[in-house]
């Protein structure tokens, strides 16, 4: 077989999952409940946030907070200060693709 299959959770709890990580890339699947933050922190990769569920706020460097949605891609350059998390009633469920910048 060639192709290679990778499965994630399928969940309405918070979850951080690491579902490919290769030489270049990785694929994150994440739940994040309501009220929950990830501390901010500089950007280690490329970064795109595929979002399948529910509302995401992002702080990105110096601009104010922005809400993304369902349906959203975002891409946060690599070394950029950012902090998202999930300040909605509802769970936020979204892919994070990280593109090793070296590559």
């Amino acid at each position: 077989m060639i192709e290679k299959l990778y499965k994630y959770s399928l969940t309405d709890k918070d979850l951080f999952e690491n579902i490919v990580d290769d030489e270049n890339l990785r694929l994150n699947h994440v739940v994040i409940e309501s009220g929950k933050f990830f501390p901010r922190h500089k950007t280690d990769a490329h970064v795109y946030i595929i979002i399948l569920k529910g509302q995401l706020s992002i702080e990105i460097g110096e601009q104010e907070e922005k809400r993304f949605g369902k349906g959203d891609v975002i891409n946060i350059p690599f070394g950029v200060d950012s902090k998202l998390g999930n300040d909605t009633d509802t769970i936020t469920e979204a892919f994070v693709v990280k593109i090793d910048p070296d590559k």
